[in-house]
């Protein structure tokens, strides 16, 4: 009695230990990076998955504010597309950061922990550009590159503090430099 109870618990930690890759479901796009252009109206642009999810699907949605263009996202796509799994934020130069991460933190499905990056040209030229975003800002993060998380952007922001975001160009993307935050005059 006792070897199968030892036997058992070892198998119930090898199987807690061991977790399949995240896959989209059927039907379902999984964001894994947001466009986020203008103060009003704002674009959003939505691009799913990475290396291992095949067929990027893609979305965007304008409205007259951040939460108006969220809400009319998911339907964007040729598939629906989830916000559950946005891993990178990536800013248009004039749009009112603030209140973007506020919308952020407040919404159920974004994640405080998304990082945020800036656009050189605009979250929508950068992201029509790049055919797999989210796997050069994995890149990019595994080079040791940190972007502030929304979380700790938000942080500096609200206590005065410089904001510095990495700045990206190109179609893999690149960083090109870091950039202070300057919100609209």
């Amino acid at each position: 009695m006792r070897k199968w109870l030892l036997l058992a618990v070892a198998l119930a930690v090898l199987l807690a230990g061991w977790r399949p890759a995240p896959k989209e479901p059927e039907g379902l796009g999984l964001v894994r990076v947001l466009g986020v252009d203008g103060a009003g109206p704002v674009t959003l642009t939505a691009v799913c998955g990475g290396d291992d999810q095949g067929d990027q699907d893609r979305g965007w949605y304008t409205g007259e504010d951040f939460a108006q263009a969220l809400e009319g996202l998911p339907w964007s796509g040729q598939k629906e597309l989830s916000l559950t799994s946005v891993s990178y934020i990536i800013v248009g130069r004039d749009v009112e950061l603030k209140e973007i991460l506020l919308a952020v933190l407040r919404n159920e499905e974004l994640g405080a922990s998304a990082t945020v990056w800036l656009a050189e040209e605009g979250a929508v030229e950068l992201l029509n550009c790049c055919y797999d975003p989210a796997s050069g800002l994995d890149l990019l993060a595994r080079r040791g590159i940190e972007a502030p998380t929304v979380v700790e952007a938000l942080a500096a922001l609200e206590h005065g503090e410089v904001l510095t975001l990495p700045l990206l160009a190109g179609d893999v993307p690149v960083l090109i430099d870091w950039e202070e935050w300057r919100g609209l005059a």
